[in-house]
């Protein structure tokens, strides 16, 4: 455990009183409430040690201003002696007396002055956090990636939580989707008096690397009509229109200035076609089993559906190294599903090294271990606190639900028929109710359920490329 870390239950937290106010991602809410002296809130960001660097932006989000931080981190926060990396973050502030929302992407930060549904719900401030060793969060060269484990992560937020508090008197609420979610509860696990209330979108827990816990549940998603056509066409481009698909790749990797010296490009295609029955029900959903084409559609139509679905450039170089993070996690700590693809029995032309390119390169990766993951889940089960677990029914990651136990204050609820952008939008609207009167139970605050339908875009996320199991990992978002 590192220094100072706590393994207790959460304790009341003394708030001040919160102030519901101003609209965020529009024009159409409740009008902003006053807002702080020009400057003071930047100089009280400078004035903090933590902090390296900060810097207001121009925003367009009505009744907020936008910066951008930078903490300063050990690299081990058991060993700070062993150097610093910068973490970045940005912040969206309405007022010091609304709430926080603590943020996660569980990789880079592309939210950037993004609110999220959470923060919509309560008109809040919002903090989105980079995760360690993810995009400019990292060292120049990173010499230790035994330090990239969940609760080094945890005591980041930890730190981070801590300067927030200083600044904000109103509930702290943490939030994230899929390994944005799962970064969020491991915090919990590690500091649970942080934070007021945990929100974790679609979070799943694995126990093996890889875990076929989930390969039964994905054998019940979706229509069965829709699942054969799915994987007709997946016979189909590997028996028939391998050749054809590795032509329309190279074009478009010529077009689009993509090099595949990671993992080659025959590789990629494959990978691209065995992932395509999960992406699709990961990222698509039953709505678009009408799309899905014919066996006997051309070259281009089957290749312009495996683009949108399952992109063969999620594995060329610049993705990976996006993402090489992530597997190395993956493969040492967090597990990652496995599937048996039985339909693709004998078509499969590539081994689990060809797929090595994914992983920080150079690095020596120990065996996985699951101890970390048992440890999350007793906690969950048997002391989480204020805990909020939301899933989509038709999503893979489902198949890795947390379980709850009979912990009275986790409520897990799943959204019916929704794939992995399942939402609070999505849920029925008696659990939607049971929701939103849990949190305003423990922190007071009364969410704005019109926020949900006022039409704020979603960013533009970057997926993580989907390489062929069982090394490396699909990946979570």
């Amino acid at each position: 455990m590192l220094p100072g870390m706590r393994r207790t239950s959460l304790t009341a937290l003394v708030l001040a009183a919160l102030t519901l106010g101003a609209a965020c991602g529009g024009d159409d809410g409740p009008a902003p409430i006053d807002a702080p002296t020009a400057g003071d809130i930047l100089a009280q960001l400078q004035a903090q040690p933590e902090i390296a660097d900060v810097f207001e932006r121009p925003t367009s989000r009505a009744g907020y201003r936008f910066f951008e931080i930078w903490f300063t981190q050990p690299i081990d926060h058991a060993h700070p002696e062993r150097g610093t990396f910068r973490q970045y973050a940005t912040l969206i502030h309405r007022d010091p007396t609304a709430p926080m929302v603590l943020l996660h992407t569980g990789y880079g930060n592309w939210y950037y002055d993004y609110p999220g549904e959470v923060t919509r719900l309560y008109h809040a401030n919002q903090l989105v956090i980079e995760h360690r060793f993810f995009r400019t969060s990292r060292p120049a060269a990173i010499a230790d990636w035994a330090s990239l484990t969940i609760e080094q992560a945890a005591a980041d937020h930890h730190v981070i939580a801590t300067v927030m508090h200083r600044l904000y008197a109103g509930a702290f609420l943490e939030t994230g989707a899929s390994k944005g979610g799962m970064t969020s509860i491991y915090h919990r696990r590690f500091w649970p008096d942080d934070v007021d209330v945990t929100l974790a979108y679609v979070a799943p827990i694995s126990f093996a690397a890889p875990d076929y816990r989930y390969e039964p549940y994905l054998e019940g998603i979706g229509p069965a009509d829709c699942k054969a056509r799915l994987r007709a066409i997946q016979v189909e481009m590997l028996t028939n229109r391998r050749a054809a698909l590795q032509t329309l790749a190279g074009a478009e990797a010529t077009q689009e200035g993509r090099s595949y010296t990671r993992i080659d490009l025959p590789a990629a295609v494959e990978s691209a076609v065995i992932s395509l029955e999960w992406a699709f029900w990961q990222y698509v959903g039953a709505d678009g089993c009408a799309g899905i084409p014919a066996v006997t559609a051309t070259d281009d139509e089957l290749f312009a559906f495996l683009q949108v679905v399952s992109e063969v450039g999620s594995s060329a170089d610049a993705n990976l190294a996006e993402f090489e993070a992530y597997y190395y996690q993956a493969e040492v700590e967090l597990g990652y599903p496995g599937t048996m693809d039985e339909h693709l029995t004998g078509l499969m032309l590539f081994p689990a090294d060809a797929y090595d390119g994914a992983y920080p390169q150079g690095v020596t990766r120990p065996p996985y271990e699951r101890a970390a993951m048992d440890d999350v889940a007793a906690w969950v089960a048997t002391s989480g606190e204020r805990i909020v677990l939301l899933y989509g029914e038709w999503d893979p990651w489902s198949g890795g639900m947390f379980d709850p136990g009979a912990r009275p204050e986790v409520l897990r609820v799943v959204a019916p028929g929704a794939p992995h952008g399942a939402g609070v939008g999505e849920l029925t609207a008696s659990d939607r109710a049971a929701v939103l009167a849990r949190v305003q139970a423990w922190t007071g605050l009364v969410a704005d359920e019109a926020a949900l339908a006022r039409g704020v875009p979603e960013p533009a996320l970057p997926r993580p490329p989907r390489p062929l199991r069982p090394r490396p990992p699909i990946a979570p978002r």
